[in-house]
């Protein structure tokens, strides 16, 4: 009885060691591809320096970089391993006139997009800002006539990504839902 319970705390021990693991929604190097339309018609990454030039919209994801930058340099954008992208007002002022649409598509993900909404707007004082789930790999966030509350403001959203179970993660746990029930039917 002793041995059925070790196996099953042992099988509930691996199962965790898995979703630990997940912890990085967004992997360091996942490859990112931007686009922008409004008062900016190009995005430029990290990966070509911030250059404008051919396929300088797909950057790789490097967590203690800036990504994107707008061609008018006005709004920037970092992405974290933890799923989180910081959209930084780069303008010089408090305001950002105009619309920016930024939509990006992230290659070599683990598991597919299953949220984008909003986290830290306090750095926000006015204007709209809208986020939209596009596809299992792809978000959009709009802005229009943003205001900071200080230059340089910034905003947090978050990327969730659903955690897809390990083949050999489901096996240990239907072993272990075996022993609970053999140790369940030698109790009774």
């Amino acid at each position: 009885m002793k041995t059925q319970l070790t196996l099953a705390v042992a099988a509930a021990a691996c199962l965790a060691a898995p979703l630990a693991e997940a912890a990085d929604a967004l992997p360091a190097g996942t490859l990112i591809t931007g686009q922008v339309s409004g008062a900016s018609q190009t995005l430029l990454g990290l990966d070509h320096l911030f250059a404008d030039k051919a396929g300088s919209n797909t950057t790789a994801l490097a967590p203690a970089d800036l990504e994107f930058m707008t061609s008018d340099f006005a709004v920037a954008v970092d992405f974290f391993s933890d799923g989180r992208v910081q959209v930084w007002n780069n303008s010089g002022t408090t305001g950002l006139a105009g619309s920016y649409t930024l939509s990006f598509s992230l290659a070599g993900l683990g598991a597919p997009i299953s949220g984008f909404t909003p986290l830290d707007l306090s750095g926000v004082g006015g204007g709209t800002i809208g986020l939209q789930l596009v596809g299992p790999d792809s978000v959009s966030l709009t802005l229009n006539n943003l205001s900071f509350t200080g230059e340089f403001g910034s905003f947090t959203t978050q990327i969730a990504v659903t955690a897809v179970p390990e083949p050999t993660g489901l096996a240990l746990l239907a072993a272990g839902l075996g022993l609970l029930a053999l140790r369940r039917k030698a109790v009774a």
